[in-house]
């Protein structure tokens, strides 16, 4: 059994994990709205979100599910004929169909997340940072830097 000063922080662990995936949430789908309005920069940084997400098997989950609502509702609002989007070799892609035969790579995250990329290190997660803190310096988009932040706040909470 756990103390109550135990509990409060737990509690206080999860609202902070509850804002962050609200935030997260939003920035995926303000920065997804930019990429379907053709802004090249936005598939960059989603796929910064997501390969930084896939180094932490439960994250990547998290992002997953996050990608999977947000763009299978975008589509359905712009009358889009799209499955729900995922990152695969680099590139946003459609994802597969559940029970679909393809290359081998899951549906949900393709070929290059695996075993070997959950293994994630200190040492990973503090240049995961340093390039990310680096992209937020340069970039001028209100809504591209929101999304950097978030994946930053999330790796240095991991920290």
């Amino acid at each position: 059994m756990i103390t109550i000063k135990d509990a409060k922080f737990l509690a206080n662990e999860l609202i902070l994990g509850t804002d962050i995936k609200s935030r997260a949430t939003d920035t995926v789908r303000a920065t997804y709205a930019a990429f379907v309005s053709g802004d090249e920069k936005a598939e960059k940084v989603l796929v910064t979100l997501w390969e930084i997400c896939a180094t932490d098997k439960p994250t990547l989950a998290v992002i997953r599910a996050i990608f999977n609502r947000v763009t299978k509702k975008m589509h359905k609002e712009l009358g889009i004929e799209k499955r729900a989007m995922v990152v695969k070799e680099g590139k946003l892609a459609e994802s597969q169909e559940r029970g679909a035969k393809g290359d081998g790579a899951s549906g949900d995250g393709g070929a290059e997340n695996t075993g070997k990329e959950f293994a994630t290190t200190k040492k990973r997660d503090e240049n995961a940072i340093r390039v990310l803190s680096a992209l937020l310096s340069a970039e001028q988009d209100v809504e591209i830097r929101n999304a950097l932040s978030v994946a930053i706040d999330a790796l240095a909470y991991k920290l």
